[in-house]
């Protein structure tokens, strides 16, 4: 990879006009831009769309839920050699896209995710995502692992596969291991910023008890079996 290496950032949306503008002024000021930003929305009831629009830089998708759906249709429609799917709620590090880039050419890799810190956040949430991010590069040879807050993929190893499956709720995990299997993935030691608003909704504990849960079904690889945790894209407070 060089630096010529073409790169598209897909984000999925529902609902997410509070966060979304934040993560496209953050994907503007990069050091190293994106070639093409493209937003896939899920048929948001509330402002998503117009703060959208105020970017005219970026493409808008339509688009149906889950999840799975919209990164789908941003990836299927995207142009850049190097895929970077993104949550609505991540931050970026100006410099994020050319240092994660740069390691990602380097070690050759063909999936790879970065490592994941809670933005102003509590001593409990930050300490998870420290286990989290030890853990994921502990293991990442053995059982790739990350999230769909960001997860990076070669272009023609995503188009050359079924995608993310609308049938799971944790379709981002699941692509990983997929379209790991016989391939480079690694995690990339830079970090993207997310937000903590699932814990400040439901309470840590409870769902840092789901991550342990959702972790056990995910090494038995019964992905399907997380489908009954109560998990939902999009259904958060306003």
């Amino acid at each position: 990879m060089n630096l010529n290496t073409s790169v598209s950032l897909v984000i999925p949306t529902f609902n997410e006009e509070a966060n979304v503008g934040l993560l496209l002024s953050d994907a503007g000021r990069q050091t190293r831009p994106a070639d093409e930003v493209i937003v896939a929305d899920a048929g948001s009831e509330d402002d998503t769309v117009a703060v959208v629009r105020r970017h005219p830089e970026v493409t808008l998708v339509r688009t149906t839920p889950p999840v799975a759906c919209g990164r789908n249709a941003g990836g299927r429609k995207a142009s850049g050699e190097v895929l970077i799917f993104l949550d609505a709620d991540v931050r970026l590090p100006a410099s994020f896209l050319e240092d994660f880039l740069a390691e990602f050419g380097r070690r050759r890799l063909d999936v790879a995710c970065p490592l994941y810190r809670p933005q102003n956040s509590t001593p409990a949430i930050r300490g998870f995502h420290t286990v989290f991010n030890l853990a994921t590069r502990a293991f990442e040879n053995l059982l790739p692992s990350g999230g769909g807050n960001c997860i990076a993929v070669r272009a023609e190893v995503f188009q050359s596969s079924r995608g993310f499956d609308p049938t799971l709720k944790f379709d981002d995990i699941e692509l990983i291991r997929r379209l790991s299997r016989g391939r480079r993935f690694g995690i990339v030691e830079q970090p993207v910023y997310v937000s903590d608003r699932r814990y400040r909704e439901r309470g840590a504990g409870r769902v840092i008890a789901g991550y342990a849960l959702m972790g056990l079904f995910f090494a038995l690889g019964k992905f399907e079996w997380a489908n009954h945790i109560d998990y939902e894209f999009g259904a958060h407070e306003r």
